[in-house]
């Protein structure tokens, strides 16, 4: 038998085909990735005490398949979130999101790492996107502010002697459900004229057609009817009247005066996107009028018949509405587990009571989505998840998807990130997908997402429980930058634009904070020079020096936001006014018709 020659030529160890550029130095790796992948089992082998490669022909228990691999470092949950909001700054579509953490606030300040009295550090002076969605930074910062509101609303209405419940509502979902779909079913779709051009409301803003959730909320079983005055015209002229009577809804009997909508979004490598709600509705309340405009003037305890129907009633309606909305998303109506959460009732609604203040950690587990807590594969552990969390621990910040099954999306970004930037197989970064679906599955994501609301509360609920506020992007972008301007500074160090460009192109903003949080400040200079800046663009900073460059950033912060909200109260003036001046044109537009046709005298 004649032996196959081996290709002439120089290879890399992957098998591929090396070219030599006359001159220049003889590659030895194909591309970058194999050349780290190489790197990483060198160290394998020296770690393991051998020797990488073959002893003969022959494989050994050194060879680099059989040598041990060593387990990867745990990443600081901080460090992940810079990771992922740097692969966001490559992949988004958003210019926000691209910009977000590159950008200097105030070029004559410069950025400002402070270390806290708690010792972690703090970024002033940078740009932030503030959305909570799509940046793990920004999110993280939203989303323990949003916490924070929450637990006060719901401590205070169970101090009152209100009653809480967890309702989970999801919707039945495949590997083909496109999510912009299933996001349009559960939360409504964009609302077009006949020409395609988007219906905006007073305000300005592009008005939706409802979804599941805005149906349940309006829905005249559920909501009640008002007393009503009907007139009519009788044959002899004379104008006939009768009274209808006011009709109690479900609400009534259940005393609902509101609810948050704590939205979320997973993706299961089974069963494709799912999307889904968490809502916390504020019960055991007696309201003088509406719940969006009316005043608690007391408390009362629901009765369990009365939970049940709310509760009947709302499967019933969930169901059909998404029935309605595609037959393909209607969730299940039973089940045969055993000991199943949903208690043999299907998977599309739990409901879940609360009376005590100790269940304070399902509150929490409520709002800590995305990069918060475990990403469930099917709608079942969701169910279970949010059934169990009050006994669960309320740190649960480092938690990630379960294996390679299933992710948040963040944990998109931080595979990419290991794919891309690390050099990591696939094998070994956590997740699935490869780097094109990930960008695909990204931006399939963005579009689905965009303009929606993850935290939102129904009108007049803060009032009842006392809270200022509102569910704006606004908002979630002062919670970004407040958050980190009001904490207390003891020592940091502030740098130039030019400088801070110098860490952001060297991707060293972890560094920086490690040297800052261990009080090294004279060692960030030395980074910057190291990574190719001026070392006279860094400049340790006192306490004191820190607090006068957080006034000055507060009070630039405050004047900001007077103004956008100055612009703001502009925009609703003039729409206004705009839409009484087209009344005011139409009624114009009749008086001329009756003036000219004698008919309409």
């Amino acid at each position: 038998m004649i032996p196959t020659p081996r290709p002439a030529g120089p290879r890399c160890h992957c098998g591929t085909k090396i070219t030599h550029t006359p001159g220049k130095v003889p590659r030895v790796y194909c591309s970058d990735r194999c050349r780290k992948a190489a790197k990483r089992a060198l160290a394998r082998a020296k770690a393991s005490g051998g020797n990488p490669g073959h002893l003969g022909k022959r494989t050994t228990e050194f060879s680099e398949e059989n040598a041990p691999k060593p387990k990867r470092a745990v990443v600081k949950p901080e460090v992940r979130r810079w990771q992922g909001r740097r692969i966001l700054n490559r992949v988004s579509g958003i210019t926000a999101c691209r910009a977000c953490g590159r950008s200097v606030l105030d070029p004559d300040t410069g950025v400002v790492y402070g270390r806290t009295s708690r010792g972690y550090v703090v970024t002033l002076g940078v740009a932030r996107c503030g959305r909570i969605w799509f940046c793990s930074q920004c999110s993280a910062a939203i989303r323990a502010g949003r916490t924070e509101e929450l637990k006060t609303a719901a401590l205070r209405w169970l101090a009152a002697g209100g009653t809480l419940a967890v309702v989970v509502l999801t919707a039945r979902h495949n590997r083909t459900t496109r999510l912009a779909d299933l996001s349009d079913a559960l939360w409504g779709a964009p609302k077009f004229d006949a020409k395609g051009v988007p219906v905006l409301d007073r305000s300005g803003k592009p008005r939706r057609d409802p979804g599941a959730y805005q149906r349940m909320l309006t829905d005249p079983k559920f909501y009640g009817r008002p007393e009503a005055l009907n007139t009519w015209k009788r044959k002899d002229g004379s104008v006939g009247m009768s009274v209808r009577p006011a009709v109690p809804g479900i609400r009534h009997r259940i005393g609902y005066i509101g609810m948050v909508r704590a939205s979320e979004v997973t993706r299961s490598r089974e069963n494709g996107w799912h999307p889904h709600m968490n809502l916390l509705a504020f019960l055991g309340g007696t309201l003088d009028g509406s719940p969006a405009k009316g005043v608690v003037t007391g408390q009362m305890t629901p009765g369990e018949d009365s939970l049940g129907e709310w509760e009947d009633w709302l499967r019933a309606l969930w169901t059909r509405t998404l029935r309605q909305a595609d037959p393909a998303f209607e969730p299940s109506t039973k089940c045969g587990k055993q000991g199943c959460k949903c208690r043999g009732k299907g998977h599309g609604v739990m409901v879940k009571v609360i009376r005590s203040a100790d269940d304070v950690a399902l509150i929490e587990y409520l709002t800590k989505v995305q990069d918060g807590k475990s990403a469930g594969t099917s709608v079942q552990e969701d169910l279970e998840a949010a059934g169990g969390a009050a006994m669960e621990t309320v740190h649960a910040d480092n938690k990630r998807g379960r294996g390679r099954d299933s992710m948040v999306p963040f944990q998109m970004l931080y595979r990419l990130w290991d794919i891309e930037a690390e050099g990591l197989d696939e094998d070994e970064a956590e997740g699935y997908g490869t780097a094109l679906q990930l960008r695909d599955w990204w931006a399939e994501y963005e579009q689905a997402m965009s303009g929606r609301r993850a935290i939102e509360w129904t009108r007049g609920l803060r009032r009842h429980v006392g809270l200022d506020g509102d569910d704006s992007e606004e908002r979630d972008k002062e919670f970004v930058y407040e958050q980190a301007a009001r904490e207390p500074l003891t020592g940091g160090v502030v740098m130039s634009t030019t400088a801070y460009g110098t860490v952001v192109k060297g991707l060293a903003e972890p560094e920086v904070e490690e040297i800052v949080a261990a009080e090294i400040y004279d060692s960030v200079a030395d980074l910057v020079y190291g990574l190719g800046g001026l070392a006279g663009h860094v400049r340790p900073l006192t306490a004191e020096e820190i607090a006068d460059i957080q006034e000055h950033m507060v009070a630039r912060m405050l004047a900001q936001r007077e103004a956008r909200e100055k612009a703001a109260r502009f925009e609703a003036e003039q729409a206004e006014t705009d839409q009484l001046r087209r009344q005011f044109a139409g009624l114009l537009v009749q008086l001329a018709a009756r003036v000219t046709d004698p008919t309409l005298h």
